[in-house]
């Protein structure tokens, strides 16, 4: 993996503290040579990292008023999660997961639904990539592959199955939440019997496209199927310590920032 620019790292930084609640919505930033001061950086790169967090609508430049952070699950999109994933000195925690679990389980039969619905060569074409990764995934469980292995290739299914919906937002999605569920699946992959599961899937893709299975009927099996075969991985979600936690600063210099305690409580009159 490329080492990070300096306004990138800087940009991790704000991003993991906002979800770790170290900022709040409605917290000020401080003066930009304050704040650059504080952090051991040039100014010029944080204003590049500012820049970024402005244009995810992270944090919001007010003339007059200075920086104030917005909240993050309302006025940010898909592009926050993104980049989010990306910040490796994060851990998640649990409620975070099972959310992305809970979408998944209910994001997925809905995208079947949408592919199997959509006419076209390439719909068609989509759908014939997705069987054939699911028996790629047959031939590695076979191979012996671990269970990080056989999670990339779950996630290139997913990406097949989302992308052959042909929506532009189911698309996006893919690319967003690519990184959470390559985690959630090679968890899932390590306490279930995958091979069982992949017959399973197959079993499921053919009568669907076979006209054997309705939609409906379809919708209501996969459900029922992966709220049961996911939950030793609720229970394993659950068992995690809940709120996310910055291990260490994404800003690699000497001070390993991980909060801003102290830069705040210097400017909270004027927050308040």
């Amino acid at each position: 993996m490329s080492v990070k620019t300096l306004p990138d790292q800087i940009t991790d930084l704000l991003i993991a503290l906002v979800f770790v609640g170290k900022l709040l919505p409605g917290d000020k930033l401080p003066p930009e040579r304050q704040f650059a001061e504080y952090l051991g950086v040039d100014r010029t790169s944080l204003r590049m990292a500012l820049k970024t967090l402005t244009r995810m609508n992270v944090v919001n430049a007010v003339q007059g008023s200075g920086i104030r952070v917005l909240n993050y699950k309302v006025d940010c999109g898909l592009d926050f999660l993104t980049n989010l994933y990306q910040v490796e000195e994060l851990e998640f925690g649990g409620d975070l997961l099972l959310s992305g679990l809970d979408m998944l389980n209910r994001a997925i039969p809905l995208a079947i639904k949408m592919s199997v619905e959509k006419n076209g060569v390439g719909a068609r074409e989509s759908r014939g990539h997705i069987l054939e990764a699911i028996q790629k995934m047959h031939q590695s469980v076979e191979q012996g592959l671990d269970a990080r292995q056989l999670a990339i290739l779950d996630s290139q299914l997913v990406d097949n199955l989302l992308s052959s919906t042909d929506n532009i937002y189911m698309q996006l999605a893919a690319g967003s939440s690519r990184q959470i569920r390559i985690a959630l699946a090679e968890k899932h992959y390590e306490l279930i019997d995958v091979k069982k599961h992949l017959d399973w899937l197959i079993n499921i893709m053919m009568r669907v496209a076979s006209g054997i299975l309705s939609i409906e009927d379809m919708l209501s099996e996969y459900s029922e199927y992966m709220n049961k075969t996911s939950e030793p991985l609720k229970e394993y979600l659950m068992a995690l310590p809940a709120q996310p936690v910055l291990k260490s600063s994404p800003l690699h210099n000497e001070k390993n920032i991980i909060d801003l305690d102290d830069i705040m409580k210097k400017i909270s009159p004027i927050n308040g």
